[in-house]
């Protein structure tokens, strides 16, 4: 039964719409595994979050407070494309999937198959899921998201660099994101994402991806980085993350204290 005050009764998908009128889509990374920072963020005028499930601290129980504090849609990034954590992810209410270090057109063939559901894809079908409202929602969600959540692959080594092709060539897969840090690292040069060779190989993928007609997307260092990579072209970018955020003003404002107190220190 649909209820009536389920949130899927009209059933949008705006990640998707936004991506597919070429509105530039600004996010930003959970690492911390707070529904606390999770909250906060997400009233801060991000137009997603991006949930870190490959570094980060939590469980499934972290994983659903987290969805449940957010109040714009949240994509789960996955260390890879686990059919199962996929489906766990998915029912707890992601609008969507990253995967990292995506490497093979198989990878991204597998990220796409465990958003879609069967026969389509891989993903089993629980229409009690917190997505679905616990079933009050259901056939908004399997018309809405749930039919086609978006679908983002990081590209993070050589070998990704060189199944390129082949990987834009996967239906389905919305969003290529250049994961530069470890990219550069894979390529011999850690912390060093200027170095000639490295800007070179990402040129070479935000001009492949770009051509194919998928989503381009990278991390904005700053606001001159974040202009520069939009007029290149790129439609989604990550500025920071809850630890960085929380680090850095913890940082500057011990900075300040000390400063106050050799200042007046007597």
């Amino acid at each position: 039964m649909e209820g009536h005050l389920s949130r899927h009764r009209d059933p949008p998908n705006d990640l998707r719409r936004a991506l597919d009128e070429g509105r530039l889509f600004c996010s930003s990374w959970l690492f911390l595994g707070s529904p606390a920072t999770t909250e906060i963020l997400s009233l801060a005028g991000f137009d997603c979050l991006i949930l870190d499930r490959e570094h980060s601290p939590g469980d499934l129980d972290t994983l659903y407070h987290q969805l449940r504090a957010s109040k714009v849609p949240v994509i789960v990034r996955l260390a890879e494309a686990d059919a199962a954590m996929a489906k766990l992810a998915l029912d707890a209410g992601a609008a969507g999937l990253a995967v990292s270090n995506l490497e093979t057109p198989q990878d991204a063939a597998a990220l796409v198959q465990a958003t879609r559901y069967t026969p389509e894809g891989t993903r089993g079908i629980q229409r009690l899921s917190r997505a679905a409202d616990y079933g009050l929602g259901w056939e908004g969600y399997r018309r809405g998201i749930g039919a086609a959540p978006l679908t983002m692959g990081l590209i993070e080594s050589r070998r990704g660099v060189a199944n390129l092709d082949a990987i834009l060539k996967i239906d389905g897969l919305d969003v290529v994101f250049i994961g530069a840090v470890d990219l550069a690292s894979d390529m011999g040069h850690m912390d060093n994402t200027a170095h000639a060779d490295v800007r070179a190989v990402i040129t070479d993928i935000e001009d492949k991806v770009i051509a194919s007609g998928k989503t381009l997307g990278g991390l904005a260092r700053d606001r001159q980085d974040a202009t520069a990579k939009r007029q290149k072209g790129y439609g989604f970018l990550t500025f920071g993350s809850d630890a960085l955020y929380l680090r850095d003003g913890a940082v500057s404002s011990a900075a300040l204290a000390q400063d106050i107190a050799r200042e007046t220190a007597r």
